[in-house]
């Protein structure tokens, strides 16, 4: 019957997940008061259609939690390289069922249920199943031999650029919210029979392979999970929670993407390396270290975890006592009793995943190496720290390395240093170094200290206990605290927070942090029935928030600032000082519970606190709905952000009365069954800016941005997954929708004395599947109307199959097939209504490399359309007869790579592509590519293209550019206009040589960013010059 408390040990992710879901479910804005700064390592451009891979080091601080590990690269810091999927429990983990199961007493995992029930979400949204007996409680439903739970996991994911959450429908079909369109989610190969089976050597520690694939709008293929190596799992050591389900995977990892021109990048794992003497590690024991040997120790993360419970109950109830008191011992009104609530302790490991390799189609690309660090103490296990990053071209050069450097105090580790070499040619020359400082890393407590406030950050009051002492209302469940032992320590707001950076150019950056403040919080209370709503309230919350940032100069001159303001309705000139935060995080970790039965009445107390909070590693305590920055004085810039008032979480459910009792059994106080009920949350929606106002120095309106919001997958009443839960005599049934939270409206207002002008842009998603952008209307403030209209896919596709669509559309059931949805194939432009022109873009399926690729440009100067429907509906559909050809794509290599293409003048331009078929080293126009293929010149430049690459000196450049040169000269080339090409592979192009033989060379600074445009060499005539700047 207990509601409030919890799992004995929870279940604990690494820092690396936390720091991925805190990245993906909250917008990194200002919203949150919080630093962000990213460092890019490395970038490996156009693996597809201008997409590629970026390896970055992130960091992200929010104020300092003695739970928290440090990263494998250290404290706050994560390292984005691919991406996962993490997973957030409700009720039993989706894929428990072993092997062997031992009862029908058990409730198994969601995910068997319901691939055996057959059950689709308006079947369990109304009850149309087998429903479990008393002692259930009905969170699951009964299918032959087995009861299945029926409380859908929430898998949180995170990978290039791609963000949002999912839940696996009863129909087995996710339930997806993110702000990117179009994904398609396969969960077939997901397992949902963890663990091994339990006569494997070590089976009762380990997992089955376990896939999920996600398919992007592109048509790119990403795969997360599979071996252990690649899975994040959590074990509960001490007290164990069950003989059966002794670990939860928490995270599947980013392992292979497949892009449509067939390229793959692997990302691999360091293996586990399990010896006979690991078998049995997760088996009930307070410490990982005595069952499990180095390396495979390594792998880990080993949390101490400290939990004070209250659970009494009082069956002398005094009807005339309105107040119970807590101060070590309860006090029911009438009478008084032991809570019995030391500190226990429990324990808990993960298993982390570290990346050792990564790998474009089998060729490395960057490589990982680590460096161990012994124990801090007995009961602590050793660690793993990233210590460098090798990278490689195409051609297996190393190009480039990165070393890290960490200050460690007692088990916590700071990045110090970051020092990146190039590795150039046959020199190996120093490059840059990036230095950071943080408050007080020497001033920190062991991470088992108790110290810690509501929210887990530290506080420094020590009292021996997790829970404060209390008074509580037992008409309305309201209650205070005591004693402060608890509440936020406005003095330590700053500890272990990123202090400063020092640039390689030797300029820095400096922070400066205040206390988080809030004027509202979500509360649930006896007035709303115990469900959510926001009440004023003032307080503060542990961690800071960032109140100046100061950039200075390699001489230390100060030479920016910028100040932030967290104030509602901010203005200079007003004394002003309401907080515009939000207390988000709903925090609650007692409940009182009176039992009246025709017989008797009964009172009940349950108060549960530990030092792993949850919500502390993965989200924002406060949330800011506006923020005023203030940069060099010279004017303001006030940012809104959509918060809990404008969008707060659905409360609405279905509620069944469900007394398993032999008698009539009512709970008071009213509704109390209420009090943590996870609704359908809206969190997606906030913290995006919805309004940006500029003013001048004296404060003066200058110009603002408006935008309006729509949430375009509510379109489909459809799509949603029933979730069922219950609390003490009620069933809740909840509708969790999908979502895809997108502008709606743009409008730009300029102010001047002599009038506003405003211009206004329209969003409009019309098209068959309702998630891709339609039209685009914009409105400029002479009236004047300008509209643009996509079509996709989806729009053109009249039949299934190939055959019953019309040419040229055959190809475009294979773009859907292929999940290529997010493509626009048709633009339309109109003004005032007028029409004026129209491009579009034809697709054929290159049968012998098995690619869809363009085949064909077409423009358009009237507006000539037909309706067509083969069974999916009608689509309008330009006639191809009325479009004139702007380019032919002609032939294509086995790669993708574009080898002729013509132009609307019919003239053939051919594309010779070298470096092992990465780069484009000439274009020929006038020639057919099956003219000169085999011309024994083209033969020779691509293998001096192929040399250069793989050495890379410059003797090695220069004979492919005489190569070339004798291209353009050779016999039977002079009559065609020919542009040649020379690259540093994986850097860039080094020169560019035009027709006439004027030749452009590219120069690139340490860290591989363009820095010069030169003519005919490196000393020649500067024709450009990029200068970039650090910022904060």
């Amino acid at each position: 019957m207990s509601i409030c408390l919890g799992q004995t040990v929870p279940t604990i992710k690494s820092p690396q997940t936390y720091d991925m879901e805190k990245f993906g479910n909250i917008p990194v804005s200002l919203s949150t008061g919080s630093v962000s700064y990213d460092i890019n390592l490395f970038s490996y451009n156009n693996i597809y259609n201008q997409d590629g891979l970026n390896i970055d080091l992130r960091y992200f601080g929010t104020g300092f939690i003695p739970s928290k590990k440090s990263n494998y690269v250290g404290l706050d810091w994560s390292l984005a390289v691919g991406g996962s999927i993490s997973r957030e429990v409700r009720g039993t983990p989706d894929d428990f069922f072993p092997e062997s199961p031992q009862s029908s007493n058990v409730l198994y995992g969601y995910l068997e249920g319901i691939r055996n029930c057959y059950k689709n979400n308006q079947d369990t949204y109304n009850q149309n199943y087998s429903g479990l007996s008393g002692g259930y409680g009905s969170i699951g439903m009964k299918c032959g031999n087995y009861s299945y739970d029926i409380e859908p996991d929430k898998f949180n994911f995170n990978f290039m650029g791609i963000s949002g959450y999912f839940f696996i429908g009863n129909d087995k079909e996710p339930i997806i919210v993110s702000d990117n369109a179009n994904l398609l989610i396969d969960i077939s190969e997901m397992s949902s029979r963890q663990p091994l089976n339990s006569f494997n050597n070590g089976s009762r520690c380990l997992t089955k392979p376990t896939v999920i694939k996600i398919t992007d709008g592109k048509g790119i293929k990403y795969y997360f999970g599979g071996n252990y190596e690649n899975l994040e799992v959590s074990y509960p050591l001490y007290p164990e929670q069950t003989t059966q389900n002794r670990f939860t995977i928490t995270a599947w990892n980013l392992f292979k993407i497949e892009y449509p021109n067939t390229n793959i990048i692997e990302i691999k794992y360091r293996t586990a390396n399990i010896s006979n003497s690991d078998r049995n590690f997760c088996l009930d024991r307070d410490n990982i270290s005595i069952m499990t040997q180095e390396p495979f120790l390594l792998m880990f993360d080993h949390h101490h975890v400290l939990r004070q419970n209250i659970l009494a109950e009082n069956s002398n109830y005094n009807s005339s006592s309105g107040n119970l008191l807590y101060d070590g011992t309860i006090y029911w009104g009438g009478s008084s009793s032991s809570s019995n609530s030391s500190v226990q302790h429990g324990f808990s490991a993960t298993k982390k995943s570290f990346p050792s390799e990564i790998l474009l189609n089998g060729n490395t690309l960057a490589s990982f190496s680590y460096e161990r660090f012994d124990k801090y103490l007995s009961y602590t296990i050793p660690s793993l720290k990233l210590t460098g990053i090798n990278f490689f071209d195409n051609f297996q050069r190393q190009i480039k390395s990165v070393a890290f450097e960490y200050y460690r105090y007692k088990d916590y580790f700071f990045l110090d240093k970051v020092k990146l070499f190039r590795k150039e040619r046959l020199s190996f020359d120093y490059l840059q170094e990036y230095k950071f400082d943080y408050y007080s890393k020497s001033e920190l407590p062991d991470e088992t200290t108790i110290g810690i406030d509501h929210w887990g950050y530290w506080n420094n009051r020590v009292a021996g206990k997790l829970i404060p002492n209390f008074t509580l209302d037992k008409n309305t469940d309201a209650y205070s605290f005591t004693e402060n032992i608890r509440d936020a320590n406005p003095n330590l707001y700053s500890t272990a927070l990123l202090k400063s950076i020092i640039y390689p150019t030797k300029g820095k950056s400096e922070f400066i942090y205040e206390p988080h403040d809030y004027s509202e919080k979500i509360d649930r209370t006896y007035n709303s029935q115990f469900k959510n709503v926001l009440v004023e309230s003032q307080g503060i919350v542990g961690g800071g928030r960032i109140n100046t940032i100061n950039n200075y100069s390699n001489d230390g001159t100060l030479i920016g600032t910028k100040q932030y303001k967290y104030i509602s309705n901010y203005n200079p000139n007003t004394a002003i000082t309401k907080s515009s935060g939000v207390l988000s995080n709903y925090y609650r970790n007692l409940m009182y519970l009176r039992m009246q039965t025709p017989y008797s009445t009964s009172e009940r107390l349950e108060v549960s606190s530990d030092n792993y909070i949850e919500t502390a590693f993965n989200s924002f305590p406060v949330l800011y709905s506006e923020v005023t920055e203030k940069e060099n004085n010279n004017g303001y810039t006030k940012h809104y952000f959509t918060n809990y008032s404008n969008y707060p979480d659905v409360s609405i459910s279905k509620e069944v009365d469900n007394n398993t009792s032999a008698v009539n059994v009512n709970y008071f106080p009213l509704n109390i069954g209420n009090i943590n009920l996870p609704y359908h949350s809206n969190g997606y929606k906030r913290g995006k800016v919805y309004k940006q106002e500029y003013y001048d120095n004296n404060f003066v309106k200058i110009k603002s941005t408006n935008t309006e919001f729509t949430d375009i997958a509510e379109i489909k009443p459809t799509n949603y997954v029933t979730y069922v839960t219950d609390r003490l005599r009620t069933k809740y049934f909840f509708k969790l929708f999908g979502g895809l939270f997108t502008p709606k409206k743009i409008e730009n207002t300029d102010f001047f004395a002599t009038g506003d002008l405003k211009t206004k842009t329209e969003f409009f998603y019309e098209g068959k599947n309702h998630l891709n952008l339609t039209k685009k209307k914009i409105t400029d403030p002479n009236a004047e109307i300008y509209e643009t209209e996509y079509q996709y896919a989806d729009d053109l596709r009249h039949g299934n199959s190939p055959n019953s669509n019309m040419p040229p559309y055959q190809f475009t059931p294979i773009m859907v097939a292929n999940n290529m949805r997010d493509i626009p194939l048709v633009t339309s432009i109109y003004k005032n209504s007028i029409f004026q022109k129209r491009n579009q873009v034809i697709y054929f399926p290159e049968y012998s490399s098995g690619l869809l690729l363009p085949k064909e440009e077409l423009f358009y100067s009237d507006d000539m359309t037909q309706v067509v429907n083969n069974g999916l509906g009608p689509s309008i559909v330009p006639q191809v007869a009325y479009g004139s050809t702007e380019v032919t794509y002609d032939k294509y290599d086995s790669k993708g790579n574009l080898l002729q293409y013509t132009t609307k003048n019919g003239i053939p331009v051919t594309l010779i592509w070298g470096y092992n078929q990465t780069q484009p080293i000439a274009k020929i126009e006038g020639a057919f590519y099956d003219d000169i293929k085999d011309d024994v010149l083209i033969s020779t430049a691509i293998t001096k293209s192929n040399e250069d690459g793989q050495y890379g000196a410059v003797s090695y450049e220069q004979a492919l550019i005489d190569a070339l040169d004798n291209l353009r000269k050779g016999i039977g080339f002079t009559a065609f206009q020919i542009t040649t090409y020379t690259y540093n592979p994986m850097v860039g192009v080094t020169s560019i040589t035009s027709p006439l033989g004027v030749r452009e060379v590219y120069l690139y600074d340490y860290i591989l960013r363009l820095k010069e445009i030169r003519e005919n060499s490196s000393t020649g005539k500067l024709i450009k010059e990029f200068n970039y700047n650090y910022k904060n």
